[in-house]
């Protein structure tokens, strides 16, 4: 009595075959991708065999704490948010890598194709809102923003996750909204995901010009509300900062570029 083998239907030269259960058919597909990768990718292949990248692979894993940036489990492996295939220039760029486990490297990896086989992208502005505490800035992105925006606000953060009154702040609670910000504008860069992207801040922040301005579209408004009404407006909230000291940063700071939007 014979007894019959399992099969499975594969491809052999193009054409469907029922083929043994535990026969191995990709062998010379693999070979033939794997040479076509090497001859038409050399520069690519090579790149990722290399100590430099080795290296460098090690000294990311090192500065998030092995940690994956966007779920906080292990890392597994580092990831470039501009894919190097898209900017080959950024592939050893600090800004432009990220540690990631498995699992949220392959989501980001089918966003990432999603986008360029099946054109989902959204048109996204950068919108960097600076001026005196009790100027009026939160008020004008409250007025401006759509229902699929992000909004950064150091302050409301601050407030959030120390629990300290507005304007009051934690040096160590700092450094992790400062950690977030990072990693906030790293992802921004390989990002589409909003509308617009509000970033509420005192004074102006060149690494946000020079980390996504060749992405996205910038724009610098600046809230000028006169000191005397921003003070009074910080007394009745009884919120207490050395106001004179913002002040004097905030007159002598470098606002070329930003669209001034007067406001009292």
């Amino acid at each position: 009595m014979s007894i019959l083998k399992p099969t499975k239907l594969t491809f052999i030269n193009g054409k469907p075959t029922l083929v043994s259960y535990d026969k191995v058919v990709r062998k010379d597909n693999d070979k033939a991708y794997n040479f076509h990768r090497n001859v038409e990718e050399n520069d690519y292949v090579k790149f990722y065999h290399s100590t430099e990248w080795k290296h460098k692979r090690q000294e990311i894993l090192e500065r998030d704490y092995g940690l994956c940036q966007r779920c906080g489990m292990d890392a597994e492996l580092v990831d470039h948010i501009i894919p190097s295939k898209d900017d080959w220039s950024d592939r050893l760029n600090n800004d432009n890598l990220q540690s990631l486990c498995r699992g949220c490297h392959k989501i980001k990896t089918k966003r990432e194709w999603m986008k360029h086989h099946k054109g989902l992208e959204r048109y996204m502005n950068i919108n960097i809102i600076c001026g005196l505490p009790a100027s009026g800035k939160t008020t004008y992105v409250k007025q401006h923003m759509t229902d699929h925006d992000l909004i950064y606000d150091y302050d409301e953060l601050m407030h959030a996750l120390s629990g300290l009154p507005m304007q009051q702040s934690n040096h160590d609670i700092h450094d992790y909204i400062t950690l977030f910000f990072d990693q906030m504008l790293r992802k921004l860069k390989a990002e589409q995901t909003f509308n617009n992207v509000w970033i509420i801040k005192t004074l102006p922040d060149k690494r946000i010009d020079t980390l996504l301005s060749n992405y996205h579209r910038i724009n610098h408004i600046v809230i000028m509300t006169d000191p005397n009404v921003c003070e009074e407006r910080l007394r009745e909230r009884k919120e207490q900062i050395s106001f004179q000291k913002i002040l004097n940063g905030f007159q002598t700071a470098d606002f070329t570029g930003y669209r001034v939007v007067k406001n009292g």
